[in-house]
């Protein structure tokens, strides 16, 4: 009978959610991390299926013992990698992004019969060997990050495994399973991420061409939320025709969209201001007609649980035409924007009505 090696990769850490924002924001991060496990795939293992945080794959072309344990450690790095960039890039403070660092990623890996099971067109590997790996998922071994290999695992590899594995037991449906796991938890202490310069632009030591402020009622996390997340942009940014976005990853620092205008495009980025305050958010542009850069920063602070000032700081840095036009194009930036924040109250009204229907 052919053989296969079977390899599982699974994501654990997120704290349980209690809102719709972050239970969105835990998929986008999980599938993003997913993904990034699938392109570190250097021994071209066959996807039968993802199963919630975990990915269950399959080879008939046994790999080397070494070519094993590297992909495992570049999946671990690269994985470390991300959720550290993530870290630092995030502008959203919900449980999942919050805890985006506290990710962890184990590896199972069974070697076994390859049988498999036919419904319509799916086929996929069935048996009593897929079921082994599974039952290891729920385990207590006692670090956090390891690879797991079953005793038949260990046996294929037993002339190259070193004293650094450790074996133990668990039951299951009364049979004492054996398995062997050694500790991966350095290699995410040794991660070093290379880090980018955050400061897109300069403007938070710079003085705003352009002020405004008012007090909008609405809880100030809602606020943020309509503000940052793309998809309610159309709610209170009429402007815009069309917002193009990926609506399958988290809006953070360095992301970009693209606003489809009646007439032309401008293609903004994500950027932050220095400052530590959890509800600032910002853009970019170099597409704005008569301006060389075009950066705005909305800064929220809670004057109680239903009220929000919000500050708009506006910085235009005008070519040569655009300083001729300064005075109008302040007066037209000025009515915009005033425009925006009296949609954005409007929206907020909106949802409010809607959720105590």
């Amino acid at each position: 009978m052919q053989k296969a090696l079977y390899f599982m990769p699974d994501i654990s850490g997120f704290t349980k959610f209690v809102n719709n924002t972050e239970l969105e924001h835990s998929i986008h991060i999980i599938s993003e991390l997913l993904e990034l496990l699938l392109d570190s795939n250097s021994l071209e293992l066959e996807l039968v299926e993802i199963e919630g945080d975990a990915l269950f794959m399959f080879t008939s072309k046994i790999p080397g013992y070494e070519a094993l344990l590297n992909q495992t450690t570049t999946m671990l790095e690269k994985f470390h990698k991300h959720t550290k960039n993530y870290e630092r890039k995030r502008i959203c403070n919900c449980g999942s992004c919050r805890t985006t660092t506290n990710l962890e990623l184990k590896f199972f890996v069974h070697y076994g019969d390859l049988t498999f099971i036919k419904v319509k067109t799916f086929i996929k590997p069935y048996g009593r060997e897929v079921i082994k790996i599974h039952r290891l998922l729920k385990n207590q071994i006692p670090v956090s990050e390891y690879i797991l290999f079953t005793d038949d695992t260990y046996n294929l590899y037993k002339n190259e495994i070193d004293e650094t594995w450790v074996k133990s037991s668990e039951m299951y449906d009364l049979l004492n399973v054996a398995y062997f796991y050694k500790n991966l938890e350095s290699i995410q202490k040794k991660v070093q991420v290379e880090f980018e310069n955050d400061n897109v632009n300069g403007t938070e030591n710079s003085i705003p061409t352009l002020e405004i402020e008012k007090i909008i009622d609405g809880d100030i996390q809602n606020v943020y939320t309509f503000i940052s997340e793309l998809k309610y942009r159309h709610l209170w940014d009429k402007d815009i025709k069309k917002l193009e976005f990926d609506e399958h990853k988290v809006n953070r620092i360095g992301a970009e969209h693209n606003c489809v205008l009646n007439m032309g495009n401008l293609k903004f980025e994500t950027i932050t201001d220095s400052s530590s305050n959890d509800f600032i958010y910002g853009e970019n542009t170099k597409d704005m007609m008569f301006t060389k850069n075009f950066s705005y920063f909305i800064e929220l602070h809670k004057i109680d649980e239903h009220k929000t000032a919000v500050k708009v700081s506006l910085f235009l840095e005008l070519t040569t035409i655009g300083t001729f036009m300064k005075s109008t194009m302040i007066k037209t930036v000025l009515k915009v924007w005033n425009n925006k924040l009296e949609q954005l109250q409007l929206a907020l009204k909106n949802k409010n009505q809607l959720q105590n229907q």
